[in-house]
């Protein structure tokens, strides 16, 4: 059998994650999976409003008339379920605005969140015989009526002004602002087919004359069920236009400055059979539709979709003083999985809601290493850089911003940051074995600065040793006023800014290979 859909359908804002939109499918598996949602007849129509998902169902009673050849009196009401904070159903069904929808087929609905308003599909019909055709298929008149909620109960707040007796107003989707909404109509004489997407924009509390959406949107054949999606692209349902009972696939089109781009089928959703009303809850990581792809429990059937993202790291390694990329260099990731160079690039794939660190080990390289997160991040392609310089035994670093106050050795948190550098320095080459220098100006007795820069020294090593390098790795030296950069020694009349290019901190490569 066929049905009357009476899809709901919901639009998501723009700024609740990275990347949506046209984009969305980027990068991302679907894995597709039955519900507990599901009935013998058909179930259809989901959609999120607030903490729950919403759907049309007839209820056990219902399902019970029909069962013994019913005729009359049996109408789809309103259900829901509540969901976790990703969009997943985590409880059972209850029954929804029956004091709104007593005698009618009720659903599809869409919420909005800013206005707390709640856009309802419903009609009076009652004809057994097409009780299960879309509403198209068997000309069923539908109208769209606005609910809200007040101290816990939803009631009837307006009906929209397009409606008519003549043709059908359904299926609506409303922007998260509320003032734009979007929905299916059969309206003569303005459209390219049986039934067309249209809009209707809210000014001053007034809905305007319905839009239809054009031709890169509607055809000869019949759409219906819109879905606008993060503000730039609209999913909706369209028959093959073959006959009366042809099926329903669903296609998305991509907003393009005032209208649509071209139409492109959502393959991966698409069976022989319906397939129609895909909602997707804002965090991207669940949504639903309905289907009455073979399997199902009963006619038309709701599933769950589960969308994975993918994360593909390009990873380049490069030399600091050539700006060049450094020719076949190994690369380490702290979960053990190797990526494959290509070229220069070394390209993987990385896990949602993941860090791993990358490290590289080339001879004859001051070596590095980062972390490398997906956290927050949207879906796709990850490049980055590692800058590596080549080093020899000998050579000389300056550790910048490395402070004492006046005649103390004491560290000050300011200078436990660079000391933070070196040790990590260390870590990234465990091969290492350095010397850490201390200097002084010439202010002072040459006997006092090598005493003071020794205990300056021996308090920055003591430190680093203490954030976990074995103290056989690293010497500490005082020098004191032995190895001036400049002019200003004993006698010589220096500005402070220029004696202060005297006072440094050093490290030395002593040995970067094991013996």
């Amino acid at each position: 059998m066929k049905k009357i859909v009476l899809i709901m359908l919901i639009a998501f804002p723009l700024y609740l994650f990275g990347q949506k939109g046209c984009n969305f499918f980027d990068y991302r598996k679907i894995e597709i999976e039955k519900t507990n949602l599901n009935t013998l007849q058909s179930d259809f129509g989901p959609a999120y409003v607030n903490n729950e998902l919403w759907f049309s169902a007839f209820t056990d009673e219902g399902i019970a008339k029909l069962s013994k050849g019913a005729k009359k009196g049996v109408f789809y009401n309103l259900f829901s379920a509540k969901v976790d904070d990703d969009g997943n159903v985590t409880g059972s069904k209850n029954s929804k605005l029956e004091n709104i929808s007593a005698g009618y087929h009720a659903g599809p609905v869409s919420w909005c969140e800013k206005t707390n308003e709640l856009f309802v599909t419903i009609n009076n019909f009652d004809n057994p015989e097409i009780r299960n055709k879309v509403y198209r298929k068997a000309d069923i008149r539908l109208r769209i009526v606005i609910a809200e909620k007040k101290d816990g109960v939803w009631t009837l707040k307006e009906e929209l002004p397009f409606n008519d007796s003549t043709y059908s107003v359904g299926h609506p989707a409303v922007t998260v602002t509320g003032d734009t909404l979007f929905f299916a109509s059969n309206k003569p004489n303005t459209g390219f087919g049986g039934s067309d997407i249209y809009m209707s924009v809210r000014n001053d509390g007034k809905w305007g004359d319905p839009v239809n959406l054009g031709g890169n949107v509607n055809s000869s054949k019949d759409e219906m069920f819109p879905f606008f999606f993060d503000g730039s692209v609209l999913f909706y349902s369209t028959n093959n236009g073959e006959n009366e009972n042809s099926n329903l696939d669903m296609k998305y089109v991509c907003k393009k400055g005032n209208g649509f781009g071209e139409s492109k089928s959502l393959e991966k959703f698409n069976t022989e059979e319906d397939d129609f009303g895909l909602i997707i809850h804002p965090k991207g990581k669940v949504g639903y539709f309905a289907s009455r792809k073979q399997g199902g429990l009963g006619d038309d059937d709701i599933y769950k979709v589960s969308f994975r993202g993918e994360y593909n790291l390009e990873l380049m390694v490069m030399d600091k003083k050539t700006l060049q990329p450094v020719p076949n260099p190994t690369v380490k990731f702290s979960d053990n999985i190797n990526g494959i160079f290509s070229g220069f690039i070394l390209t993987r794939a990385l896990t949602e809601n993941t860090s791993v660190t990358v490290s590289t080990e080339i001879d004859g390289y001051q070596n590095t290493s980062k972390s490398i997160s997906t956290v927050n991040k949207p879906f796709g392609i990850i490049r980055d850089t590692l800058w590596v310089e080549k080093v020899e035994v000998r050579q000389i670093f300056v550790l910048e911003n490395i402070f004492y106050d006046f005649d103390k050795w004491n560290i000050l948190p300011e200078s436990e940051i660079e000391l933070n550098k070196l040790v990590k320095i260390l870590n990234d080459n465990p091969t290492w074995k350095v010397e850490l220098g201390s200097h002084t100006d010439a202010r002072g007795s040459d006997k006092y600065n090598i005493r003071l820069s020794q205990r300056r020294s021996d308090s920055a090593v003591g430190y680093i040793v203490m954030s976990g390098i074995a103290k056989e790795r690293i010497i500490a030296k005082g020098y004191g006023e032995t190895k001036l950069v400049n002019h200003c020694k004993n006698g010589v009349q220096c500005t402070d800014e220029v004696h202060r290019q005297n006072r440094r901190t050093e490290f030395k490569i002593l040995e970067m290979e094991n013996k």
